[in-house]
């Protein structure tokens, strides 16, 4: 594999879309599971003869936890504690070098990763997001990207990173 270099800015939106891919990706079956025991209350609500101000109550939250649930709402959420937040990654520029074995990551200081290390990598349209464990990720924009170095780089990362995801 030859050198592929590159250069991802978090931008805003590229911030806000991993997020969502985060959320979505990493409470799938916990989201599952609640919508599922969210549908038995609403139903339990429309069965019931006698209601109370309790089971108005209950149901009120119910429909706002489908919506939280299903929605960007949390990735959104996030994403605002982030811009608030002291040390944000919101603008930083992070340039990648990719190798046959590892690559170096250079913003602050380098910082050199074997590919057989990363946790897991997903892959978008926009982007690769490599997983360094189940919290932390890279953003890897494609934007700047020709269509060679995407898939030299989609090869070498499904073959040397245990899992490997496109979405």
């Amino acid at each position: 594999m030859k050198e592929i270099k590159n250069k991802t800015i978090y931008t805003p939106d590229n911030v806000k879309k991993f997020l969502e891919v985060y959320y979505f990706e990493k409470v799938k079956v916990p989201r599952l599971i609640i919508n599922i025991l969210i549908l038995l209350v609403i139903i339990y609500f429309f069965t019931k003869d006698n209601r109370v101000l309790l089971d108005y109550t209950t149901f009120i939250f119910c429909l706002f936890g489908v919506i939280e649930l299903n929605t960007t709402m949390l990735p959104k959420l996030n994403y605002h504690k982030l811009e608030k937040a002291k040390d944000s990654v919101l603008n930083t520029k992070i340039e990648y070098l990719f190798k046959k074995n590892n690559f170096k990551l250079s913003s602050n200081k380098d910082e050199y990763i074997d590919y057989s290390s990363l946790y897991k990598v997903l892959e978008t349209k926009k982007a690769y997001y490599l997983y360094i464990n189940k919290s932390r990720a890279l953003i890897v924009d494609k934007k700047d990207m020709s269509d060679s170095d995407i898939t030299n780089l989609t090869n070498t990362l499904k073959e040397k990173v245990p899992r490997y995801k496109e979405k």
